[in-house]
């Protein structure tokens, strides 16, 4: 069995053409320990990243981690939260294979593999001539990582009040019925 073909050693992460990963029988493999254009990082983003050609789809499966700063969206104070993901993916290669009528399983052949697919199930889909970008998949499974809603942690002060130390907050009107309420 052939090995996998790494990345030029240094090689940012570059589009590759599609036609050029279907040349090589054991796909490409990328080893990522740089910044990603799209995504403010504090460290690098580590990890990597493997894409197989198999006709009419491409296997990406790949892991990476980083850590970013984020506002609180209570207290409004930075803070870091770590982003990571390990995913695998299949992209199907043009929209033939979904429009050819094909059955609700497939199996596609690739190499010595033979997968079972559901036609389906395969939302993603790449022009045959295109090229597929490995920063921008990382990017967008980083970015799939990021919380809704942005929180500092369990001991977060909360917004900060008005009016000096002592005194009472200033507080809208509208809350007054709810101030009655507190113990």
């Amino acid at each position: 069995m052939a090995a996998i073909h790494p990345s030029p050693a240094g090689d940012p992460l570059q589009p590759v053409p599609l036609q050029e990963l279907r040349l090589l029988a054991d796909g490409r493999s990328w080893t990522v320990d740089q910044a990603i254009s799209e995504l403010e990082s504090l460290t690098p983003v580590r990890g990597s990243l493997t894409a197989v050609h198999r006709g009419n789809i491409l296997e990406v499966a790949g892991e990476a981690s980083t850590i970013v700063t984020l506002r609180c969206d209570r207290c409004l104070q930075h803070f870091n939260h770590p982003l990571s993901f390990r995913h695998q993916e299949v992209v199907w290669l043009g929209d033939q294979a979904r429009s050819a009528g094909i059955d609700a399983e497939v199996v596609l052949e690739g190499g010595s593999e033979v997968l079972e697919l559901d036609p389906d199930g395969l939302c993603e889909s790449l022009d045959p001539s295109g090229d597929f970008d490995p920063e921008h998949w990382i990017f967008e499974q980083l970015s799939l990582q990021l919380p809704l809603v942005n929180r500092c942690g369990t001991d977060c002060p909360g917004p900060e009040l008005l009016g000096a130390p002592g005194e009472q907050a200033l507080t809208d009107p509208r809350w007054a019925a709810l101030k009655k309420l507190q113990p």
